[in-house]
């Protein structure tokens, strides 16, 4: 397995998971192993170790998961005071953790269940491959935008002082965007509502289980 040099990886969780009942996202388990679990595995195997996690709403369950983790696979945790519906706010806090501009910055969500090692190595060489004066890279699936996004340092120093994010300043200056068309829907596949949950499990074969929201820590940013 090749190593990246200076590859950072960031992993926003902050949000809410209202529309699955107000649950950290990244806790769903999938075959035993809850999606955070899943994404720091396959990290590791594409030799990317330095990594970030956001989060904010649910801070102290996922905290408290994070730290039965093994230390070689624990994440640097970010507090996002103030996460909305959004990633745009969980991306700066990221970018605003970094002492210095990343050679390569992997953004992704805490809730992709097909993504892994090869779907990342896939978009890093794409992102090695883009044409000169391209700063980010998107994976589009049939004309979704999908994870990871890839940004340089330039992308990631402008980023961390602007508003609306990515998708803000994609359609600001799409010329410094390279789009990766890609048929892989690990990109874009997430775990939105209840009924992702059962056609995951049909498409797979897989035992997926939302966290017992009793056994979660509260925290003042969880909602009621």
């Amino acid at each position: 397995m090749r190593v990246w040099s200076d590859t950072v990886a960031l992993v926003l969780a902050a949000g809410a998971g209202s529309r699955l009942g107000g649950v950290p996202k990244c806790l769903i388990r999938v075959d035993g192993r809850t999606l955070l679990e899943r994404l720091l595995d396959a990290l590791a195997e594409a030799d990317v170790h330095d990594v970030r996690l956001v989060v904010g709403h649910h801070a102290d369950a996922v905290a408290a998961h994070v730290a039965t983790l093994p230390s070689e696979r624990r994440p640097v945790l970010l507090r996002n005071p103030e996460p909305g519906d959004e990633p745009a706010d969980s991306l700066r806090v990221g970018l605003r953790s970094l002492t210095a501009m990343p050679e390569r910055l992997l953004v992704l969500l805490g809730d992709l269940p097909l993504l892994g090692a090869p779907q990342i190595l896939a978009a890093v060489d794409a992102f090695d491959a883009r044409e000169r004066g391209r700063h980010v890279l998107v994976p589009m699936v049939s004309g979704q935008p999908g994870h990871p996004a890839v940004l340089d340092g330039l992308a990631c120093a402008l980023l961390r002082n602007q508003a609306g994010g990515l998708r803000a300043w994609r359609q600001r200056q799409p010329e410094v965007v390279a789009l990766w068309n890609t048929s892989d829907e690990a990109h874009v596949r997430d775990l939105d509502t209840p009924e992702d949950l059962p056609r995951l499990a049909k498409a797979t074969g897989w035992r997926v289980e939302l966290p017992a929201t009793e056994a979660l820590p509260h925290c003042g940013m969880n909602k009621a």
